[in-house]
């Protein structure tokens, strides 16, 4: 007779040590990853780490549309509107924003005196950066009001372009049968070649007499 201690059929597998036999695992097949199960929740943990960063690059995305581009006009009254640039783009040149006695001559990407003006039409942004404006006095052409006098005999004198900030240089000297030159006159003020010229535009000097 047979030992009844002995049991019938394959012999069960054995229990590695540590874990509990009657403790059932889930695990998710081989597939894609290999010769080594994959625990469902690893990959569970993987896919919601996967949903928190396309989150976070989302809010990013929307906060963050580009590089911040500058434009300081070194006029503290004067500003132009920051743009957002994507990498590698090109930045929109603004409209010249309006300084009296002055034109702009463009862009630098350094303040002066040291100029190293952005080409609009084919710089590219590489990062967050700061434009600073380059400016140069405006000159403009100022005319003259002879009050019945003469220059040379001609009864209208020759229009003279004079420089924002300069002096006005040279000034014709009319002639008035009758009367003396007392000098030229702007709004109330009298202009000699040595005056700085404070208008910031065209402008016309009336002959004084005595």
């Amino acid at each position: 007779m047979s030992d009844p201690k002995e049991k019938t059929g394959a012999p069960a597998a054995e229990t590695p040590a540590g874990e509990n036999p009657m403790v059932k695992k889930r695990w998710f097949g081989r597939g894609i990853y290999g010769s080594k199960d994959v625990p469902i929740r690893v990959l569970d943990a993987c896919i919601g780490l996967m949903i928190l960063a396309a989150l976070v690059l989302t809010l990013w995305g929307a906060t963050h549309s580009g590089f911040a581009i500058q434009f300081d006009t070194g006029v503290d009254d004067l500003t132009v509107e920051t743009q957002k640039v994507q990498h590698g783009g090109t930045v929109a040149e603004p409209e010249a924003p309006l300084r009296p006695g002055y034109d702009l001559v463009g862009w630098s990407t350094t303040p002066e005196p040291e100029v190293h003006l952005w080409s609009f039409a084919d710089a590219t942004v590489q990062g967050d950066m700061t434009l600073y404006a380059v400016w140069e006095a405006a000159s403009f052409p100022v005319k003259f009001d002879l009050a019945g006098g003469t220059v040379n005999g001609a009864a209208e004198a020759e229009a003279i372009t004079v420089t924002y900030g300069q002096p006005y240089g040279e000034l014709p000297v009319p002639e008035k049968e009758g009367a003396v030159f007392a000098g030229w006159v702007y709004s109330g003020q009298i202009i000699t070649a040595d005056t700085p010229v404070t208008m910031t535009g065209e402008h016309v000097l009336t002959a004084s007499w005595q």
